[in-house]
């Protein structure tokens, strides 16, 4: 996936790291999910639809407005994230 295949019309990312990623590189960073980093949130979506056989840009898209729901702006948690995605998503 490259940074292309989201949606940049419809989301806001960055493609430098945050200012408090700094603390965080090692596996604190590898356990949370920035959903305004475009880098994490391809990797997140990449990860995501590969374990789910999914491969569509239409995929994609379903994925990425998922994360993004209201519902879910405070979990940054990946195994919480990606289960909760995953439920949505019906994946």
């Amino acid at each position: 996936m490259k940074r292309k295949h989201l949606q940049e019309d419809k989301y806001t990312y960055t493609w430098e790291r945050d200012d408090g990623d700094g603390k965080y590189i090692g596996p604190k960073d590898r356990v949370r999910v920035d959903k305004d980093e475009g880098y994490e949130v391809l990797e997140f979506i990449e990860n995501l639809m590969n374990d789910a056989g999914k491969d569509t840009l239409g995929d994609v898209h379903k994925a990425e407005d998922a994360l993004h729901v209201k519902e879910l702006n405070h979990v940054v948690m990946r195994d919480e994230l990606t289960s909760k995605v995953k439920k949505a998503l019906d994946w």
